[in-house]
């Protein structure tokens, strides 16, 4: 009897230990053994994208074994101030979804790549994916003259990257509500030019006594950032913008005026939302998206945020900011950019894991198509005829965004170096002045550009 207990015995064990074995993670099951009991912790405030997280991360699972926690917080400000507060704790997890930037001060806080990702990643990318990631000589130059840069930026070298472009996009879209637009009695199509978009404002305003237009005013700069220098653009060309840009041209002048009174025009006529100054970007979106204003002012990764917040694509149109009559663009062309990126906290315990899974959604195709499917959002990734495998809107979207550099790459390097200007920062506080009917723009533009001259006059 003591020999067959012996025996099972034994046999039980040996299962005992083949089942261990199975289930720590050996190189069968990831490659890394050890690696499939593990878990990552990833950040976002993109609450559309998390149906695109959640898919990737389980392909991830299914090919490493390695589970990847997905944590939302939101709205834009208390997520900036989460991941900031987190970063000086040391607190970080293990993946952080950010803007696709450089010189925001979480450098000291996230591994470098340059020597951890190579060209067998890095080409897989959309042509400018890494432009507003990479730290470039340029910035560098203007960090070590500017006074007021940081310890963190006047540190960083020209082409160190902390992150890896998870997708791109464009600004400059007007979202409307169809069914809103057709209760006006119009036809829910796209405006060919300004004017005629401020007619079909007042006319949806007027028949369904829904305010007409919503934005993020909150922000000062945006505005200017996703409308007012496209119509600048289209209006004067992208030289007209740039001798603005560099004091070369004031902004009272005939040619430059028009595009702060396309704002004030819509201000004097009563066509924004009340509140919309204490309105932030998801705010806008919500707003939109309850029927609260008829349009929308946002980018291609807005409409993943509405269908999200259960609307239908088939009751949205979306199109292009429209030229102010007249310009010398007679239409926007959107020259697609970086949107977010994908990067690892350095303290990280799980630094290969995580490191890992950053280049297995940027840069797998399965990946790119099963979080932009579920996002919304078209992947940095160049997938070729995976595309097909997108949803029809989405590969639509994908098709729309111009292949050679447009308007806007001409005139961006100047955009980026904007913010040594101080006279643009306030010029954005006196268009919320104007907003509120508490300026005119004649008196904003004045004061722009005697700003302006005062800074060039003492050097600044």
């Amino acid at each position: 009897m003591k020999k067959k207990w012996s025996a099972i015995g034994i046999v039980m064990l040996a299962a005992m230990l083949l089942v261990s074995a199975c289930s720590s993670g050996g190189k069968g099951s990831s490659g890394e053994g050890g690696s499939s009991n593990k878990t990552l912790k990833l950040w976002t405030w993109k609450v559309a994208y998390v149906p695109g997280f959640e898919a990737a991360a389980e392909l991830y699972k299914e090919k490493t074994g390695v589970k990847v926690e997905i944590e939302t917080f939101t709205p834009d400000d208390t997520y900036r101030q989460k991941v900031q507060a987190a970063a000086n704790s040391k607190n970080l997890p293990d993946v952080i979804h950010y803007w696709a930037t450089n010189g925001d001060s979480l450098e000291t806080s996230l591994l470098e790549l340059t020597s951890e990702v190579k060209d067998d990643v890095l080409s897989n990318y959309f042509g400018p994916a890494m432009d507003p990631i990479k730290v470039t000589d340029k910035q560098v130059e203007n960090w070590a003259s500017d006074k007021n840069a940081t310890n963190v930026q006047k540190a960083l070298k020209a082409g160190e990257f902390y992150g890896l472009p998870l997708d791109i996009g464009g600004f400059f879209t007007f979202y409307g509500n169809k069914k809103l637009i057709e209760q006006a009695g119009l036809e829910a199509v796209a405006p060919k030019t300004w004017e005629e978009f401020v007619t079909m404002m007042e006319t949806v305003q007027k028949e369904t006594s829904v305010p007409a237009l919503v934005f993020g005013a909150k922000l000062p700069d945006l505005w200017e950032n996703w409308a007012g220098s496209a119509l600048q653009i289209m209006l004067n060309g992208p030289e007209g913008y740039i001798n603005l840009l560099e004091r070369n041209a004031q902004m009272s002048d005939p040619s430059n005026i028009k595009v702060p009174e396309a704002l004030g025009v819509i201000a004097e006529k009563n066509l924004l939302m009340p509140g919309v100054l204490s309105t932030d970007i998801d705010g806008a979106d919500q707003a939109f998206a309850s029927g609260k204003a008829a349009f929308d002012l946002g980018g291609s990764f807005t409409m993943s945020t509405l269908l999200a917040m259960g609307m239908k694509a088939e009751d949205i149109i979306a199109f292009p900011v429209p030229p102010i009559a007249g310009s010398k663009l007679d239409k926007w062309a959107t020259d697609p950019f970086t949107l977010t990126m994908m990067s690892v906290n350095k303290d990280t315990k799980n630094k290969d894991e995580a490191l890992d899974f950053i280049k297995f959604i940027t840069s797998d195709a399965d990946a790119a198509v099963a979080f932009s499917n579920g996002a919304f959002t078209v992947s940095a990734m160049k997938i070729g005829d995976r595309s097909a495998d997108l949803s029809p809107a989405l590969k639509s979207m994908q098709e729309s965004f111009a292949t050679e550099p447009g308007p806007y790459s001409q005139v961006q390097p100047y955009i980026d170096n904007r913010g040594k200007n101080k006279e643009w920062e306030e010029f954005f506080q006196s268009m919320q002045s104007v907003m509120e009917k508490k300026m005119t723009v004649a008196d904003a533009t004045k004061k722009f550009d005697e700003r302006m001259k005062s800074l060039q006059a003492s050097g600044n």
